[in-house]
């Protein structure tokens, strides 16, 4: 009996070890200005295995704290994921991985935090670590770029069962798109008049994103409305 109580300590000491002295996390926390009219912000940072072991690491959102309208994606070797998705991924020895949060914050300022919690999926080795990604997005309003259509009215707010959309330019032709507080896209009309309606009849009670694109797909405005 003891000295299978000695075989169980010296497993708890070594995985313990190769986690925290041999595990390389490059940094383990990201912070990132950029203005709120770039389409993405990325926070980049890195895992590093020199453990010994080939390993496979499990990712979970752990905290997502995001401004209304935006939206953000974890990549790691696998590709990119919503906040829906978690996965495994695998790391060989001595290899780097890139791990990446993509925010969106769809031309409003703000600031957006997640924090990614990782943990082993490989038999008899125990790893546990977080990842914060801090990105925030400067700007005074949000008017992604200046020019045609970026002055638009709406009204009724809160909306019921239609949105009346007015550009201040009468000759502006583009695309109106809404996005939910998620930043799922819910609502788009390709070709949008200068002045119209939109039927938000079918929305839920809640806060939305109206972008507003040129023909050639220019974000020129983004406007927040509520439908109750």
């Amino acid at each position: 009996m003891m000295k299978k109580a000695i075989t169980i300590l010296s497993l708890a000491t070594l995985t313990f070890c190769a986690w925290g002295q041999e595990i390389i996390l490059g940094p383990d926390s990201v912070y990132i200005e950029a203005d709120a009219t770039d389409a993405q912000i990325e926070a980049v940072s890195s895992i590093y295995n020199a453990s010994g072991f080939e390993l496979d690491v499990d990712w979970q959102w752990n905290s997502i704290e995001l401004p209304p309208g935006w939206s953000v994606e974890f990549c790691e070797n696998n590709g990119c994921f919503p906040t829906s998705a978690d996965t495994i991924f695998s790391l060989n020895l001595d290899e780097t991985v890139p791990v990446i949060a993509i925010f969106h914050p769809n031309g409003i300022p703000g600031t957006g935090k997640v924090k990614i919690r990782l943990y082993s999926a490989s038999p008899g080795i125990h790893i546990e670590e977080r990842l914060i990604f801090v990105a925030a997005a400067t700007g005074t309003n949000a008017t992604v770029e200046n020019g045609a259509g970026a002055e638009i009215t709406l009204f009724p707010i809160p909306a019921t069962d239609e949105l009346t959309v007015v550009a201040a330019d009468a000759n502006f032709k583009g695309s109106w798109t809404v996005a939910n507080a998620a930043g799922q896209t819910v609502l788009t009309r390709a070709d949008a008049p200068p002045s119209g309606h939109l039927d938000v009849s079918m929305l839920s009670a809640g806060l939305y994103i109206l972008h507003v694109r040129t023909k050639d797909g220019r974000l020129v405005a983004a406007k927040k409305f509520s439908v109750q």
